[in-house]
C-alpha cells in the first residue's frame, strides 16, 4: 500500500488495523511521552489469560480513557457484542463517563451521533447514545450498556443482573461499588458471541485506593505476591501520565487533606477517608507491636462460636489488655467447642464468670455445661443506654478507643493479623451524621458484604470489652 492510499483511509479504519495488531501507539504516547502502565493495561486487556483487571490506584493514570478507548474498539472490531460499564450511579454515568466516551470517538475518528437528529450515515462506523434505555449503539450492532450498581435494599442479591449476557465489562469508580454486584457481574460475561470471536470473559475494574473488597481481592493478595494468575493488578500514578495537564500534578500535591493526599496521589491504601470508621488505620497496625502494653491484670476469654459449616470457632485469651488466640478453627462440633474452651479455660487459670461467649444458640448450649459463663446478647440495651443503641455498638466503642490510645496488644500468626486488619476496616457507625442518635455500628451483614465473609475475629474482639463495660450489680445477671 503506497503513501497516496494510506492518505485516502478513515483515521477510525487505521486505528482499528492498529489496534487490532496490538500496536496502541496511537493511544499511549503523545508529545509529552508514552504511558508505559497504560500500554501494560492495553496489552493484558487483549492478550494472555487474565480474567479479572485492576487498573489504577492513584488519581490521573488514564483509568477512564483506557476503559472507554478498549471498549469502544472491542465494540467496533466485533460486530454484535455487547459490553456494560458500571457505576454506583447512573448520573455519573451519562455526566461524567459518558464524556469520556464522547472524547475518545472524537479522537480516534469515530462518528457520533448526538440525539435522534436525522439518519447515521452510511458506510461510516457511528456511534449514538440511546438516552432512554442508557447504552451506545454501534451502527454493527454491537452495544455498551449502562448499568447503575447501586446497592437496593428491595435487590440485595442484585437479582435484576441475573438475565443480563455480555461479552465482557467494566466497573468503573470501584471504590463506590458494593461487592455483591461485582460478585453477581462476574457471572454475566463470558456470556455473548465470546466463543464466536474467541474473546475471553474479561472483566476490567479502575479506582483509586478504597477499603472495601478491592483492598481484599486486589490489594492485598497483590502485596503479598499471592495474587491469583486469573487476576492482575496494574498500579498506575499520575506521573505515569504524561497526557495530564500541566498544574494537575502540582493540585495534587496541594491538597490539605491528609487522608485525600495519600490516596490519590500516593496510591497508598492504607488510609481510610470514611468519617464512620472508627479505628485508626495506623492505630490498628500498632495493636500488633505495642509491647508497652504488658501482659498484666485479670485473666479473661471471649469467644465466637461456629458450630459444622458456620464461620469460625476463635477463642481470645486475655491477660489485661493483652490477647492472644489459642483457637482458631473453621469447623467445629458442639461437644468439640466445649472441651476446647474448657482446656483454655483451665491452662489459662480463667474462671466461668470471666467467660463470654456469643449467644447465637452455642452460647445457652455451653452455659447449660459451663455454669455460669456469661452470654453476649449484642442487641441487647447498652450498660450506657444514652450514648449507644445497643450492647454490641457499646462493646465496639470501647474496643475502638482503646485501639486508637494504642491500649490493645494482639499476639497472633501474621495470616490472623491480616484478617484483623481487613476485619477492623469495616468497623463502622451507622448515622454517623445524626448527633443526636445513640451510636450504633454496622450490622453483621452488611460487614460480611464489604469483607466477602463473616468478621469472626473482630467478634471476638468486641466480645473481650464486655467485662470491660459491664459492671454487673448486686442480683443482676449477664446482659
Amino acid at each position: 500500500m503506497n503513501g497516496l492510499d494510506l492518505l485516502n483511509i478513515p483515521l477510525i479504519e487505521l486505528n482499528k488495523e492498529l489496534f487490532k495488531r496490538g500496536d496502541f501507539d496511537f493511544i499511549t504516547i503523545t508529545e509529552r511521552g508514552n504511558n508505559v502502565k497504560q500500554q501494560e493495561a492495553f496489552k493484558a486487556l487483549l492478550s494472555g489469560d487474565v480474567r479479572e483487571i485492576l487498573y489504577g490506584g492513584a488519581a490521573g493514570g488514564a483509568k477512564s480513557w483506557t476503559g472507554a478507548t478498549y471498549f469502544t474498539f472491542m465494540a467496533l472490531l466485533y460486530p454484535g457484542t455487547r459490553y456494560f460499564v458500571g457505576r454506583d450511579k447512573l448520573t455519573d454515568l451519562r455526566n461524567a463517563t459518558l464524556s469520556t466516551f464522547q472524547k475518545v470517538f472524537k479522537t480516534y475518528g469515530v462518528h457520533y451521533v448526538a440525539g435522534a437528529k436525522g439518519s447515521p450515515p452510511e458506510d461510516v462506523d457511528w456511534v449514538e447514545y440511546r438516552e432512554k434505555d442508557h447504552y451506545l449503539e454501534f451502527s454493527n450492532g454491537s452495544r455498551i450498556d449502562f448499568i447503575a450498581l447501586r446497592f437496593l435494599p428491595t435487590d440485595k442479591m442484585y437479582e435484576r443482573f441475573g438475565s443480563f449476557e455480555y461479552t465482557q465489562g467494566w466497573i468503573e469508580e470501584a471504590g463506590e461499588v458494593n461487592f455483591g454486584a461485582y460478585d453477581v457481574l462476574k457471572s454475566r460475561i463470558g456470556r455473548h458471541l465470546n466463543d464466536k470471536y474467541g474473546l475471553r470473559p474479561l472483566l476490567f475494574i479502575t479506582c483509586n485506593p478504597k477499603k472495601n473488597w478491592l483492598y481484599y481481592e486486589f490489594y492485598t493478595p497483590w502485596k503479598r505476591k499471592t495474587l491469583s494468575a486469573k487476576r492482575m493488578f496494574i498500579q498506575a500514578f499520575v506521573q505515569d501520565n504524561p497526557a495530564n495537564e500541566s498544574t494537575y500534578l502540582e493540585q495534587l500535591q496541594s491538597l490539605n487533606d491528609k487522608v485525600k493526599k495519600e490516596r490519590l496521589l500516593f496510591g497508598n491504601w492504607d488510609y481510610d477517608d470514611d468519617p464512620a470508621a472508627l479505628c485508626e488505620f495506623d492505630a490498628i497496625c500498632d495493636m500488633f507491636t505495642n509491647a508497652h502494653v504488658i501482659a498484666k491484670g485479670e485473666k479473661r476469654i471471649s469467644a465466637d462460636l461456629a458450630m459444622h459449616g458456620r464461620d469460625r470457632f476463635i477463642i481470645g485469651a486475655w491477660t489485661g489488655m493483652v490477647v492472644t488466640i489459642p483457637v482458631d478453627k473453621p469447623l467445629a462440633k458442639g461437644k468439640e467447642i466445649e472441651t476446647d474452651l474448657k482446656k483454655v479455660m483451665v491452662a489459662r487459670a480463667t474462671p466461668h464468670s470471666k467467660t463470654v461467649v456469643d449467644s447465637d444458640g452455642l452460647g445457652a448450649y455451653l452455659e447449660s455445661y459451663l455454669v455460669g459463663i456469661k452470654e453476649f446478647h449484642g442487641g441487647s440495651r447498652a450498660i450506657n443506654i444514652k450514648d449507644y443503641g445497643n450492647l454490641k455498638s457499646e462493646c465496639a466503642f470501647t474496643l475502638a478507643a482503646k485501639i486508637n490510645n494504642r491500649e490493645i496488644r494482639v499476639i497472633c500468626t501474621e495470616e490472623q493479623k491480616q484478617k484483623i486488619i481487613e476485619e477492623l476496616g469495616v468497623l463502622k457507625r451507622i448515622d454517623v451524621d445524626k448527633d443526636e442518635a445513640p451510636k450504633k455500628i454496622l450490622q453483621k451483614k452488611d460487614m460480611k458484604e464489604l469483607l466477602g465473609r463473616s468478621p469472626d475475629y473482630m467478634d471476638m474482639l468486641i466480645m473481650g470489652m464486655y467485662f470491660e463495660v459491664y459492671r454487673p450489680r448486686k442480683g443482676s445477671t449477664a446482659a
